[in-house]
């Protein structure tokens, strides 16, 4: 019989939990983003029709998928390689973070085409850098916490889940769609930032 996952408390009293926490809070809204207005800003701001949209706004989709599998990938080949966990890790999910920050050159891009190459980009970053944010959980936590901790995580992205769109709507209506894109470009840097700083090694903690 299971014994019965730690309460929350003891989970929160470590820095690496808190890493985890932020990383999800700023790094979750972001894809939500490019989920959700995407399709709005290409008929609104790149005068796209429905029917374009239909045949070109998958592209960066499919790159998410693939960052999504890639992501994962990578980090276990340089495991395999012989890097110990802290580096794979980080070293994947800043690179991923490097591929977000080219959220700032979409509504720069010369045309819709570009635009879309550059949502491409950052999607696959996202989803690269999130296979391993989800990862870290496991390799920090043990199997008994790792559902809770998830789940506290979920939390944190819940609540900047609900607060971006209503900056983002603010945002769009008083200015344009260009403030939106910048700060999605660097809020997967700062959440990689607050794990790397509170995390500092990904090990196994004690509870």
């Amino acid at each position: 019989m299971k014994s019965a996952p730690p309460p929350n408390r003891v989970l929160l009293r470590h820095a690496q939990g808190w890493g985890l926490i932020l990383c999800r809070f700023l790094v979750g809204p972001v894809i939500q983003f490019y989920w959700f207005w995407m399709p709005n800003y290409l008929y609104h701001s790149r005068g796209l029709s429905l029917q374009a949209i239909g045949m070109f706004a998958w592209i960066p989709y499919l790159f998410g998928d693939i960052g999504s599998i890639g992501g994962g990938w990578w980090a276990g080949f340089l495991m395999r390689r012989g890097m110990n966990l802290n580096s794979p890790r980080l070293t994947t999910m800043w690179t991923g973070a490097v591929c977000c920050a080219m959220s700032a050159a979409v509504t720069q891009a010369a045309s819709a085409s570009m635009a879309i190459a550059f949502m491409g980009l950052v999607m696959f970053g996202h989803t690269w850098l999130s296979a391993n944010m989800f990862a870290a959980i496991s390799d920090i936590y043990p199997e008994g916490a790792v559902g809770r901790m998830t789940a506290l995580t979920g939390i944190a992205g819940g609540i900047s889940g609900l607060l971006f769109p209503l900056l983002t709507g603010f945002l769009v209506d008083k200015f344009s769609y260009t403030p939106v894109f910048l700060i999605a470009a660097f809020m997967p840097a700062a959440g990689v930032l607050c794990l790397g700083l509170l995390g500092r090694r990904f090990q196994r903690v004690a509870l």
